[in-house]
Parts: structure tokens; sequence; C-alpha cells
């Protein structure tokens, strides 16, 4: 494939335009993902320092949040399972989200 043929098909919307748009598409849902978390897993910890339990309003909006950011399928199930089932699972999450294990995160 030569160039020409990739800046046609990239105009017209062709099969490599698609496979580009959903490769940054996962990309781009990665880095939002680790961007909302870095800013709401410290104000997560702060509630939860202040003694806010699990069932708190705003602890929850935080796990509402945060239960929508892993990838779809088995690692938002697990994140969900190993991180927001208590408090004591929210008191484990890494502050980074690159030390998330492989199969919990994007």
């Amino acid at each position: 494939m030569n160039v020409a043929s990739v800046i046609s098909n990239i105009r017209k919307g062709g099969p490599v335009y698609t496979v580009y748009k959903i490769v940054k598409g996962v990309f781009d849902d990665r880095s939002h993902a680790d961007e909302l978390y870095c800013e709401l897993i410290p104000l997560l910890h702060d509630y939860l320092m202040q003694g806010r339990r699990f069932n708190d309003p705003q602890i929850q909006h935080i796990v509402n949040i945060l239960r929508e950011l892993p990838a779809d399928g088995a690692r938002r199930r697990n994140f969900e399972k190993r991180y927001l089932q208590d408090e004591y699972g929210l008191r484990d999450l890494p502050t980074d989200p690159r030390k998330i294990p492989y199969g919990f995160w994007h």
C-alpha cells in the first residue's frame, strides 16, 4: 500500500481510517481514564481519612465514576469486584493507575 492510497482511504473514511479511529479511541479512553483516576483517588482517600463510610453519598458518587473507567468486559468486572465492593477495597486502590494489576485496568 502506498502513501497516496492511504491518504485517499483516510479522506474517504475507508477501512484504514476506521481502524485508525478505533485504535486512537482506545488510547484516548485510557489516557482520559488515567487522568480522571489520578484526580479522583486523592479526593477519595481524603474522604476516607475523614472517617466517611462506604455508604456516604459523596463516596458513592466517586465509586460510580470509578466503576465506568476501566475497559469494558472482564477488566471492568474484575476491577469492580476487587476494589469497589467495600471500604477496604477502596483503601487498596493505588494512587497511580499504572500500579493497578493487569486484568483490572486498560
